[in-house]
């Protein structure tokens, strides 16, 4: 595979608030690491690398990582290659949580959405997510179960 960006992307920026949240008033940080990167309104933007269909639906895996800290290590939250698994009645986002980890966590529920079609990419813009119960102690219980977080944008090259 020559460029990963070549064949699709995913975009979130977590939660709206959270960027400002951790480097302005919690005096925190964030680092993204391997191809991951951040444009200037906050929005990480993480390549596909394969995509599996599965079960009826699809496994999209993606590359990189991004990292907050803030309050000297009480706000640590990582997110690691995510992947996004859609079936025929729900979607999530999940994702490794720690560097040294297989597991995956189910970090957020995916609202339906229609992808429009560009050519020979799909595009779905502004999809809809919600916190899951499973992540909510990765953000110190701040946020409930249900909290909304920042819309995903997902673009995936299909075959001709």
């Amino acid at each position: 595979m020559s460029n990963p960006n070549s064949i699709g992307s995913l975009t979130w920026a977590v939660r709206d608030s959270l960027m400002r949240y951790v480097t302005v008033i919690a005096g925190g940080s964030y680092e993204i690491d391997g191809p991951a990167t951040i444009d200037d309104s906050g929005v990480f933007t993480f390549p596909l690398v394969r995509a599996v269909a599965s079960d009826g639906g699809w496994r999209l895996l993606f590359a990189g990582s991004l990292h907050f800290t803030a309050h000297h290590g009480l706000l640590d939250i990582r997110i690691i290659d995510p992947e996004i698994v859609v079936g025929p009645t729900s979607g999530a986002l999940l994702a490794r949580t720690e560097v040294d980890s297989t597991e995956l966590t189910a970090i957020v529920e995916l609202g339906t959405a229609t992808p429009a079609q560009d050519g020979d990419v799909l595009v779905w813009d502004a999809v809809p997510s919600k916190l899951l119960g499973s992540a909510v102690e990765m953000f110190g219980t701040v946020y409930p179960a249900g909290t909304d977080m920042a819309p995903l944008g997902i673009r995936i090259t299909i075959d001709s």
